[in-house]
């Protein structure tokens, strides 16, 4: 019902552009299309961000983990193809967990009673990596945070608080209200938990992303995600039902 008055509402929008199909059914049917319709929003809000449940087990679903920092190019990259068509396709057989670190380090000050962070990618790094932190920590279900993240991992024209400030807007996330979290005691505590949740990693990371699968890292593991998320999602899921996007995944090269 509630996709119902979704599709009624965008049916009359006069903000459709020329290229988005006239059937309010495809509006939805992946990013391009949706930005062509320029329903993002709309998308994410009423389509993508909910879950069916249905004959999944749930004891079954697949556990990916990805370790990044903002602004590393090939984080970027892999958040905007790879982590982006696996949460559209496949979420409901996976636990998508994001750790906000990656190659950064974590000085304590005894004069101040912090954590001190330094980023590969400098401040702007640091203050990117506690913004999602803090996201993440007031936002918990993947479903709330991850759009705003994406956004701002797919906006390679802006500098990072431009951008967290126009996703912020899009997505409902208030920045002033983030920052009071970032700029407190609580924020530095969230951002050195996913600092000793990234040195932990066994064995040790050498880049990002890094990823683990169920927990377990190999540059097998890595490779395929690189390559096809989503088909390392299906093929690891062993419930009883898979997603419609795992039955199209072609694994020959079929006779012509």
């Amino acid at each position: 019902m509630k996709f119902l008055y979704f599709i009624l509402i965008l049916a009359f929008s006069n903000e459709l552009l020329a290229s988005c199909p006239k059937n309010p059914a495809e509006w939805c049917l992946n990013i391009e299309q949706a930005k062509s319709c320029n329903t993002v929003k709309q998308c994410w809000d009423n389509v993508w961000s909910v879950k069916n449940n249905d004959q999944i087990d749930l004891g079954s679903l697949v556990n990916f983990t990805l370790y990044y920092e903002t602004l590393c190019p090939d984080c970027k990259n892999f958040m905007s193809s790879q982590i982006l068509e696996a949460f559209l396709t496949v979420k409901d057989i996976m636990n998508l967990t994001l750790v906000p670190y990656g190659n950064a380090k974590a000085t304590w000050r005894n004069e101040t009673k912090l954590w001190q962070f330094e980023c590969q990618h400098g401040s702007d790094e640091c203050w990117g990596n506690l913004l999602h932190t803090c996201v993440i920590y007031n936002k918990p279900k993947t479903e709330d945070h991850l759009p705003f993240i994406l956004c701002m991992e797919g906006n390679n024209v802006d500098d990072i608080q431009t951008s967290a400030k126009k996703c912020g807007l899009k997505y409902n996330v208030s920045i002033d209200e983030m920052e009071k979290c970032m700029f407190s005691r609580l924020g530095n505590g969230l951002q050195h938990e996913m600092a000793v949740d990234t040195d932990n990693l066994n064995p040790p990371h050498k880049y990002v992303p890094w990823i683990t699968l169920n927990g377990e890292h190999t540059e097998d593991i890595q490779n395929q995600a690189e390559n096809d998320l989503v088909a390392l999602i299906c093929k690891t899921y062993q419930g009883p039902k898979k997603p419609e996007a795992c039955n199209k995944i072609q694994r020959r090269c079929l006779k012509f």
